[in-house]
């Protein structure tokens, strides 16, 4: 199964995906979906997108105005259920409650978590608050070696070694043995989820120019150290790997419509590059966990909330994509 949680109330995250559900033209295709989410929350989209509906116990069903047919959307709605963990869990934000719950529901490998856009203030972990979903995941399952990866057409893929942290302490948290075990989780994931082999591994420097060879600064070595390691692994000897090279060149390196994997060192080094080629036509994906979870690559849009003019293409993409690799 395909699990879908909210994310903000107020975002256009459940616009975007009844949206793009609706766009799906196979029942089939749709009956995949379980969307965890509160029902009071969907309604009031519901009624922004000026849709006839009707709420079942386990979904509702969203009716066509013009001919009438119906689409089935199963639901776990979060304000009606009768046990919860704990009273301290009712006071926690509609993000955290919906994705704990989706998490939850999610019973094998097979299954595949998709979140929609929240803002950092609601997913809290033990009375602690996130950064953002990655790190969540990271607290949750207790592994610092969770992944972010960005993913777009043509088997294009950008890994972060480092992601929601501030630019001076870049240099501090990226060591070998982080880079090893980040490029090693995302080959092997890649290539479990996505049935993309990687062939080349494309690394990108800290510094301007990766240093000038020390003249600019000699934090590359992590990068050098990291590559010979990963070059004596069996499951890397038919993978290139290159690089350090730099950052706003690493581009260069890559071949269309070749199985790359880009690799940069921190969060607006890679994005900046990624989003002004893609748009919203990418995906967010966390690699490491007991299951495949992917979102897509925007945020949370407040302005437009119960305006109906949001972008509904990058969700479509998603949930495409979420059919195929589930």
């Amino acid at each position: 199964m395909i699990y879908v949680s909210q994310g903000h109330e107020r975002s256009i995250g459940p616009e975007v995906f009844i949206k793009s559900y609706l766009s799906l033209k196979k029942d089939y295709e749709r009956s995949n979906f379980i969307f965890v989410c509160f029902k009071k929350s969907l309604e009031d989209t519901l009624l922004t997108l000026d849709m006839d509906f009707e709420f079942w116990e386990n979904g509702v069903f969203l009716v066509n105005k013009k001919n009438k047919s119906k689409n089935f959307l199963k639901c776990i709605f979060v304000d009606l259920l009768d046990v919860v963990d704990n009273e301290s869990s009712l006071s926690l934000p509609q993000s955290t409650r919906t994705l704990t719950l989706a998490i939850n529901q999610v019973a094998n490998a097979n299954d595949v978590l998709l979140t929609l856009p929240t803002s950092k203030d609601q997913l809290i972990l033990n009375g602690v608050q996130c950064k953002g979903y990655t790190e969540f995941f990271r607290s949750f399952y207790n592994n610092p070696s969770i992944s972010m990866l960005f993913a777009a057409k043509k088997n294009k893929y950008v890994l972060l070694i480092t992601d929601h942290i501030p630019l001076r302490e870049v240099c501090s948290k990226i060591n070998s043995s982080l880079i090893h075990q980040k490029v090693g989780i995302t080959v092997n994931n890649i290539k479990k989820y996505f049935k993309h082999q990687i062939k080349r591994v494309i690394f990108a420097g800290i510094n301007p120019h990766a240093g000038e060879n020390g003249l600019l600064g000699d934090e590359e070595k992590e990068i050098y150290s990291a590559v010979t390691s990963l070059s004596r692994e069996e499951s890397f000897k038919d993978i290139e790997l290159l690089g350090p090279y730099s950052g706003d060149a690493l581009t260069f390196y890559s071949r269309e419509n070749s199985n790359d994997l880009l690799v940069y060192m921190f969060h607006d080094q890679a994005l900046s590059y990624f989003k002004s080629k893609y748009g919203f036509l990418g995906l967010n994906i966390t690699l490491g966990l007991p299951f495949l979870r992917m979102s897509v690559d925007h945020g949370t849009a407040f302005e437009l909330y119960g305006k109906n003019q949001a972008d509904y293409l990058g969700a479509t993409y998603l949930l495409r994509k979420a059919l195929l690799v589930s």
